[in-house]
C-alpha cells in the first residue's frame, strides 16, 4: 500500500462561516497536516514561516548563500573539520589494530570517507600492511 499524503487546501473556521487557506506544513513525526490557517498570500501559517520574507536585497541573498548554516549553529566548514578529525581518529585506530597495539572491539559507527585525505602516507602504510597480511595468510 503506497503512502500518499493528501493535503487539504482550505479550512472552515468560525463554525463554517469563514473559509481560508490551510497551512501546508506537515509534522515530521506524525505526518499530519498543520491545523492552523495559512497567512494571507502564503502557503504556511505564522508558526511555520509565514511571516518570513527571506533575504530581500541582493547583498542579503549573497550573505545567505555564503553562510551555509545548518541547524543555526553549524557551518559546512565546521562539519568538514569534524569529519577530518574523525577520519584521523579512525585511521589511528586502524593502524593500532594492524600493528597489534590495540586489542578488543573497534569503535562503533560509520567510518569516515576522508581517511585518505587526512594522512595519505599513513593510509598508504596501512594498505601496504593489509596487503602483506593477505599474502602471508
Amino acid at each position: 500500500m503506497s503512502k500518499t499524503l493528501h493535503l487539504e487546501q482550505y479550512l472552515q473556521t468560525l463554525g463554517g462561516r469563514v473559509t481560508c487557506k490551510r497551512c501546508q506544513a506537515r509534522s515530521k513525526r506524525t505526518q499530519n497536516q498543520c491545523c492552523a490557517p495559512a497567512m494571507l498570500g502564503k502557503n504556511v501559517c505564522r508558526f511555520h514561516g509565514g511571516k518570513s520574507t527571506g533575504p530581500t536585497s541582493e547583498a542579503g541573498r549573497q550573505r545567505c548563500a555564503q553562510s551555509r548554516l545548518v541547524h543555526g549553529r553549524e557551518t559546512s566548514t565546521m562539519r568538514m573539520e569534524r569529519s577530518i578529525a574523525s577520519a584521523r581518529l579512525a585511521l589511528l585506530e586502524s593502524v593500532g589494530f594492524e600493528f597489534g597495539i590495540m586489542v578488543g572491539l573497534k569503535s562503533r559507527g560509520p567510518k569516515p570517507h576522508r581517511m585518505a585525505q587526512v594522512l595519505p602516507e599513513l593510509h598508504a602504510l596501512v594498505r601496504h600492511l593489509r596487503s602483506q597480511k593477505m599474502r602471508s595468510a
